[in-house]
């Protein structure tokens, strides 16, 4: 009789450990933060789909996050994509799209990798920063990479290489939009405005950057513009023209601007 009682002890004590390592996993579960650095993930790749249709146009302005759902320190936001600029018998390929600085200190420096996998074979590697050089907290910049390519794109994965921490940010000064749209004629889209002093700042030394969205969000392009003071007076305001001319742009629905120094 003292057989299956030693078996039944057994069965019972191999079951207690089974459930401790049961309820070990669920608290682990529970309590781990529920993200990877990014460093250690590959970019899943993303098919190149078709184009969207023409939508209303509208405009917005630049303006920091108040908070985030995002948990990296440096975001890809969604909304980027491919296009093809074609110039006389060459094909240029773009990869644009927008990056999300969420961190508590201002960054620059932050290169943008992406790898294109090619139709017919092949992959292109394209690095690059954004448009804009320093970032300030909770604020978001565009990037354009592009390179001469004749094979049009399958797919691609985008991902931050890597970034710095500080740089400078413009401050005292006042975006101002006075036109805006999508020019029938000229097949382009502009946006057109003036950049006023707020405090005492050299309008010389400062860009005006754009990014352009269709009505889902997605980002069709981005571009800049150096300024142009109106006279040689100090309070003087500054003005800026930016085209959106390489492609297809009468999609454009609304757009974002950013003030960036010369200096990258």
């Amino acid at each position: 009789m003292t057989e299956p009682k030693k078996s039944l002890r057994i069965i019972m004590f191999i079951g207690l450990i089974a459930l401790n390592i049961f309820l070990l996993i669920v608290v682990l579960q529970r309590t781990l933060p529920d993200r990877v650095l990014p460093e250690l993930t590959a970019p899943q790749a993303k098919m190149v789909g078709p184009k969207g249709g023409p939508s209303v146009m509208d405009h917005s302005l630049y303006l920091p996050l108040v908070s985030s759902p995002y948990t990296a320190p440096l975001v890809l936001l969604p909304g980027d994509g491919v296009y093809y600029e074609r110039d006389q018998d060459m094909q240029i390929v773009h990869v644009v799209g927008e990056v999300l600085n969420n961190t508590p200190t201002t960054v620059n420096k932050v290169m943008i990798e992406a790898v294109l996998n090619l139709k017919k074979g092949g992959q292109t590697t394209l690095r690059g920063f954004p448009l804009v050089g320093s970032l300030a907290p909770g604020t978001q910049a565009c990037f354009d990479l592009y390179v001469v390519e004749s094979k049009e794109v399958e797919s691609y994965a985008i991902k931050v290489l890597s970034y710095a921490t500080g740089g400078s940010v413009p401050g005292g000064v006042e975006l101002v939009v006075t036109d805006q749209g999508y020019d029938t004629r000229n097949a382009w889209f502009n946006v057109e405005g003036t950049i006023n002093n707020v405090d005492p700042v050299i309008l010389n030394d400062l860009r005006a950057v754009a990014t352009l969205f269709d009505s889902s969000g997605r980002v069709l392009g981005c571009e800049q513009s150096y300024v142009r003071t109106q006279s040689e007076e100090a309070n003087a305001p500054a003005t800026f023209s930016i085209l959106f001319m390489n492609r297809d742009f009468s999609q454009g629905s609304h757009f974002s601007l950013a003030v960036a120094g010369i200096a990258q």
